[in-house]
């Protein structure tokens, strides 16, 4: 099979990869653009409070270095928006560890949080290592509660603990999780839709 009939003639299912590419044509044009007015919105965001999106490159392995970029690029035009419109300018960590979680939550520029990767409804896994409750606790008193949202993109199933991880950091009424196990598919949807899915999630279970 010769390249030009990969590319031109193959089909995959009723799709050829000429429609493939025609239709990703279509989308990275109008993703530029939105992603433009989502920089410049973030640029030109005047506050002195963050969302921190912590975005874990354990996927499969501990070097998942992959999976960081193509979520950011996923979700920067919604996410951004979205905090901008709440008073908040957004910064992502990139293979986020564990120093970058610990450092985020004692820090007051940071008023939301923001986790993508695995995780339970005590845990979550950074880079480098899982954190825990147990992980936090020692910390209480030491930084005060955020007033923004706690966002994690993770499976949510029961663990150790009927306290949330989250609500370690903030009020449980703005901690969001999805309810027991979720997927790309859920990571999908919260990534165009900015957290719809997940905070409809997180109310069905209250």
């Amino acid at each position: 099979m010769n390249i030009y009939h990969l590319l031109f003639k193959k089909k995959f299912g009723n799709v050829g990869l000429r429609h493939l590419a025609k239709y990703f044509l279509v989308i990275f044009a109008a993703y530029l653009p939105i992603t433009a007015v989502a920089f410049f919105s973030n640029l030109f965001t005047k506050t002195d409070k963050y969302a921190a999106v912590l975005l874990s490159a354990h996927a499969l392995t501990d070097h998942d270095y992959w999976a960081p970029p193509l979520a950011f690029l996923g979700s920067y035009p919604a996410w951004t928006l979205y905090f901008n419109a709440r008073g908040e300018k957004i910064d992502y960590f990139f293979n986020a560890t564990k120093e970058d979680f610990m450092s985020i939550i004692s820090d007051d520029k940071y008023q939301s949080i923001v986790l993508v990767g695995h995780g339970s409804y005590n845990t979550w896994r950074a880079t480098d290592t899982q954190i825990a409750n147990y992980d936090i606790e020692p910390l209480q008193g030491r930084f005060q509660r955020k007033q923004g949202e706690w966002i994690q993109l993770s499976c949510a199933d029961p663990d150790f603990s009927p306290v949330h991880i989250g609500e370690l950091v903030m009020r449980k009424e703005h901690v969001y999780h999805y309810n027991g196990s979720a997927g790309t598919f859920d990571f999908i949807l919260d990534a165009l839709t900015a957290f719809r899915h997940i905070k409809n999630a997180s109310i069905k279970k209250e």
